[in-house]
C-alpha cells in the first residue's frame, strides 16, 4: 500500500529490457519489484507498506434463502368455481 504523496516512475527491471511504468497514488496498492533500489527506497520513507502475504481466500457460506411461505396456490382460490365442460 502506498502511503507518500501521489507520483509515477518508470523503473528498469533487471533481466528485462523493458521499462516498468507504476502510478503511486495515495491509499492504493502498488505492485513493485521487491528488490528494486526503488522499492527500498519508499520502504525506508515509510511511503510504502507491505502488504500481508497472499492466503487461501476463504470461502464465504452462501446466505441461506428464506423460507417459502406458506401461501395458497393459485388455483386454490377459496369460493372459485370448477371450470364447466
Amino acid at each position: 500500500m502506498y502511503q507518500g504523496p501521489q507520483s509515477a516512475a518508470c523503473l528498469r527491471v533487471e533481466g528485462s529490457a523493458e521499462l516498468l511504468d507504476v502510478q503511486l497514488l495515495t491509499g492504493k496498492p502498488v505492485e513493485l519489484p521487491a528488490d528494486h533500489e526503488y522499492t527500498l527506497v519508499l520502504l525506508a520513507l515509510k511511503h510504502l507498506v507491505l502488504a500481508p502475504a497472499e492466503t487461501e481466500p476463504k470461502s464465504t457460506p452462501k446466505p441461506k434463502s428464506a423460507a417459502p411461505v406458506d401461501s395458497p396456490l393459485v388455483t386454490e382460490h377459496t369460493g372459485a368455481k370448477p371450470n364447466a365442460r
